[in-house]
């Protein structure tokens, strides 16, 4: 990758050697076998999709969704830089309906930038809006594994569009859930989490755990009425799903 030692989640990366949050990675490692389908909404310069990419090979696919046009050029940069034909750019952002927002960036960080309203942003751009499940579709008929989802509070718009995806594939879904990042766009942790509960999906706080020399992925089962405070990061998994088992050892 290139990345700007100035900007403190890529000078992070470039010292661990891997995307900071450990949790979401492990997740990847757990879930991901080759030949499988990624989505990443919110890709940002595709730290996470060029980890799916190691672990979904060359026979599997990713869908990389990211409205910021400075990142959809890092993004393809990288992509070429690793000789990567099989994650697709989608250049645009997701929610229940489509049309056109302004994405805000509230920091020199692209990883801040949400399509929320919000005060004192230091840069808007007009963005395309697409329904997840018509992007998705469009783009290939293969069932998907796993959904990564981090818009920065617009989670609940994108997991609307996403309805007929969740129902037919019922893949893995990891969400950000930061109540004050939804309710700058009038949404709730109780409305994301009510949502896909009523979906028949179960919710397990992501963390991690030192084991010798290894860190790894260990999953807090989080009930309906329960609260999310503890955990930014959710992994939801629906109960038929036929490889859901192998997560039990995650499991305390």
């Amino acid at each position: 990758m290139k990345l700007d030692l100035s900007n403190w989640s890529q000078r992070l990366t470039y010292f661990l050697g891997r995307y900071y949050e450990l949790g979401v990675l492990r997740v990847l490692d757990v879930i991901l076998q080759p030949g499988e389908r990624f989505v990443d909404i919110g890709a940002n310069i595709g730290m996470i999709t060029l980890h799916a990419r190691s672990l979904v090979g060359a026979s599997g696919q990713i869908d990389c969704i990211e409205p910021n046009p400075d990142c959809v050029a890092i993004i393809e940069g990288h992509l070429r830089l690793n000789d990567i034909a099989n994650a697709r750019v989608h250049a645009c952002a997701l929610s229940d309906s489509p049309g056109a927002l302004d994405l805000n960036l509230t920091s020199a960080h692209t990883g801040t930038a949400t399509l929320a309203k919000v005060e004192g942003a230091v840069r808007r751009i007009a963005v395309a809006v697409k329904v997840g499940d018509d992007v998705l579709a469009s783009a290939s008929a293969a069932p998907v594994r796993l959904v990564k989802i981090d818009v920065e509070g617009f989670e609940l718009h994108v997991l609307k569009g996403l309805r007929r995806t969740l129902t037919s594939d019922k893949p893995f879904v990891m969400t950000e859930l930061i109540e004050e990042q939804l309710g700058k766009a009038g949404t709730s942790v109780r409305e994301v989490t009510g949502l896909l509960f009523d979906l028949g999906y179960e919710a397990f706080g992501i963390q991690s755990a030192r084991r010798l020399v290894r860190h790894e992925l260990m999953l807090r089962p989080v009930a309906r009425g329960d609260s999310f405070e503890r955990f930014s990061d959710v992994l939801w998994a629906h109960p038929s799903c036929a490889s859901r088992g192998h997560l039990a050892y995650c499991v305390p």
